[in-house]
């Protein structure tokens, strides 16, 4: 049997390979703008969005986590405020609104952000490197105001080195992050959605020969914000897919199927699901914004309160977003 000093001792050394071998910082790419093009009746008039920076001081640091990982874009590290700003300014522009977004307005229209970073956790050198995305900001418009959230995960095991997990667990959640923001605020603002002729095309390419990027066509059915979808997704909210399935259970959130807070409840308190199934079911039920969810979210955030295990305090996280 090995001894208790033995196993910390060893422990403590896995701990130590695994944050030696990482390298400090990471190159990562820009998001490319979806495309998602919505149905836009004549000409929209331009709106121009100011961004203010409402991030609680101790949680201006963009990535952080278990392992040290600056993320740079050409070698230069992102400044979150201008990155989002500009990021999401793209991605409305490839889906024909003509919104600007600026962290240097004051004047609402306004996104008040008040979080925005991706943590990573590791529990040693043969599991995932998993990132974990978060942004929420009051959306101010139209004289009203409501709170938006949004959350990503994603993981990878380098099996020969961490640039293999560029793209996975940094390049994509970085990128889903922005679309669904963008979703987001065109469904709250403008009411804008894709056609069903979206939908159905999105659905035969789902349907038809996976590949390992079809979960990014699934989160993409969400981002059209049509009721239409969600049928398809509820359908792959079992699937065996990891990620295709976790993509249609925070779909479902995104699009706002508020008839689905049952299937999404049943997800989360699924003792045999996993925490990653858990914590992307709890981001949805918070998305949905009813009565019902709202008082779910409520008493959940309180019965986590006093839980300091590691998944609760990720929930907990998820859940600050949208209070």
């Amino acid at each position: 049997m090995i001894s208790r000093n033995l196993f910390a001792y060893a422990t403590a050394c896995a701990a130590f390979v695994m944050v030696a071998c990482a390298p400090p910082n990471y190159n990562i790419k820009a998001p490319s703008p979806s495309g998602l093009k919505y149905l836009v009746s004549g000409t929209p008039q331009e709106t121009s969005f100011s961004l203010l920076d409402e991030r609680r001081v101790d949680g201006k640091v963009f990535s952080h986590g278990i392992l040290p990982a600056e993320l740079k874009i050409d070698n230069v590290p992102i400044d979150p405020l201008p990155f989002l700003a500009s990021q999401l300014q793209a991605e409305f522009a490839s889906r024909g609104l003509p919104a600007k977004v600026s962290e240097k307005g004051t004047a609402p229209p306004a996104i008040h952000l008040k979080s925005y970073h991706m943590e990573n956790m590791r529990t040693n050198a043969y599991t995932p490197f998993v990132t974990l995305t978060y942004i929420s900001a009051d959306i101010e418009a139209g004289g009203t105001t409501r709170r938006v959230g949004v959350f990503v995960t994603r993981g990878k095991t380098p099996v020969w080195s961490f640039e293999e997990i560029i793209d996975p667990v940094f390049n994509q959640p970085l990128s889903l992050g922005i679309q669904e923001f963008a979703s987001k605020i065109a469904n709250l603002v403008y009411g804008y959605r894709a056609g069903d002729e979206a939908v159905k095309t999105l659905t035969t390419k789902i349907n038809g020969a996976r590949t390992p990027n079809s979960f990014l066509d699934v989160y993409a059915l969400g981002f059209t914000n049509n009721p239409a979808a969600i049928d398809t997704l509820v359908g792959l909210a079992k699937d065996d897919q990891e990620y295709v399935r976790q993509a249609a259970i925070s779909s479902l959130g995104n699009i706002g199927a508020t008839t689905q807070f049952g299937l999404l409840k049943t997800i989360y308190q699924d003792p045999q699901v996993s925490w990653q199934d858990h914590s992307i079911a709890l981001k949805a039920i918070a998305d949905l914004n009813t009565d019902e969810s709202k008082a779910f979210v409520t008493a959940e955030a309180k019965r986590l309160g006093s839980d300091s295990a590691k998944e609760s305090q990720v929930l907990g996280r998820i859940l600050a977003l949208y209070l």
